[in-house]
């Protein structure tokens, strides 16, 4: 029950910032587009900490921030929405580019997020 407990209330701070990054940015693209890419970094530097420590004693830790947290934050339900209402708007090579960015700058912010910190932790 406790790993329900720290799900929810890391889904309850990644909510809040993922609503204060559409406060700050404005709704729409950009804003999703920061919180895949630098949620995905995130992601990145969790998991090589995760790797480094094997989340033995620290599975609160990965239940707390990396599925709660950061599974509220990032928004691949909202990044499909806006792509859809791009095509449906007939921006079609702005869909296009917004898939893109979103693909390669999320699996690239994970990586860069994921190696750095097992550089640094090795």
């Amino acid at each position: 029950m406790n790993g329900f407990f720290l799900v929810a209330l890391g889904g309850a701070i990644g909510a809040s910032m993922r609503y204060g990054a559409g406060l700050a940015i404005g709704n729409g693209a950009m804003a999703t587009l920061f919180v895949n890419v630098s949620g995905s970094f995130a992601l990145g530097l969790l998991t090589a900490y995760g790797v480094a420590r094997n989340f033995g004693g620290e599975q609160a830790i990965w239940l707390l921030v990396g599925v709660g947290v950061l599974g509220a934050f990032t928004t691949f339900s909202t990044f499909s929405r806006e792509t859809i209402y791009m095509f449906m708007e007939g921006e079609t090579l702005k869909g296009l580019s917004f898939i893109a960015l979103n693909m390669v700058g999320a699996i690239g912010a994970f990586a860069i997020g994921l190696f750095t910190l097992r550089r640094l932790l090795s």
